[in-house]
């Protein structure tokens, strides 16, 4: 069994760790954050210490592979992170053992699926992306890096969605659909055509402006 060090020890880390530890898919060694002290503790694990100690931890033998638990409102350091690491420190792949992946799709470096999830036929899931509980991605469907998508997202045939992008809970998206990178959408919004960046709500979608939910 590998040993995984989370990097955030938040709410999002520590859902991390309890799937992995639950499913006996690693062995959690601890946390890397920069807000709680080095030495704080959580129920699945101590903090090893901060972002900045992950290199030489790595070195030392202290972990397999990392996973980041940096949540959605957090995606451009997310994305940083993952970039300043990503070359040299292996990231992890999770999938939970009651979602279906097709043997045809494709998971990137730091993907975490979670519970009841469906990724059919020629689906890719591109790095560091996060899918949670019961999301469907139907057949030829792409998810960018670092994208997030809610609880109960659904995502019809050859939808695109970009980088960075979050869908929110019960979130539709027709086929042929293409939302570009940096796109939110609030509670079961439904989309019919392909959007912009921008964070939109509503059925069908409509465009709100970006201050509306406080996202960074």
């Amino acid at each position: 069994m590998k040993y995984l060090a989370i990097i955030g020890a938040g709410a999002l880390g520590q859902q991390i760790a309890q799937h992995v530890t639950q499913c006996r898919a690693y062995t959690v060694t601890g946390f890397f954050d920069d807000i709680l002290p080095i030495g704080a503790s959580t129920p699945y694990g101590l903090v090893l210490g901060p972002v900045s100690a992950v290199h030489a931890s790595y070195a030392r033998g202290m972990f397999d592979e990392v996973l980041l638990g940096i949540g959605y409102k957090h995606l451009a350091r997310r994305q940083q992170i993952y970039d300043e690491l990503a070359l040299t420190i292996p990231f992890g792949r999770f999938v939970h053992p009651s979602s279906y992946i097709d043997s045809s799709a494709y998971l990137g470096p730091g993907t975490f699926v979670s519970p009841g999830c469906v990724v059919e036929l020629n689906a890719r899931i591109e790095a560091n992306a996060f899918i949670y509980t019961g999301c469907l991605v139907t057949h030829d469907g792409v998810i960018g890096s670092h994208t997030f998508l809610a609880p109960g997202v659904r995502l019809a045939g050859r939808a695109q969605i970009g980088m960075r992008c979050f869908l929110g809970i019960g979130t539709t998206v027709i086929e042929n659909c293409t939302l570009a990178n940096d796109v939110r959408t609030g509670a079961s919004t439904t989309v019919l055509e392909s959007l912009s960046s921008g964070i939109y709500i509503g059925s069908p979608a409509r465009l709100l402006p970006s201050a509306s939910l406080g996202y960074k």
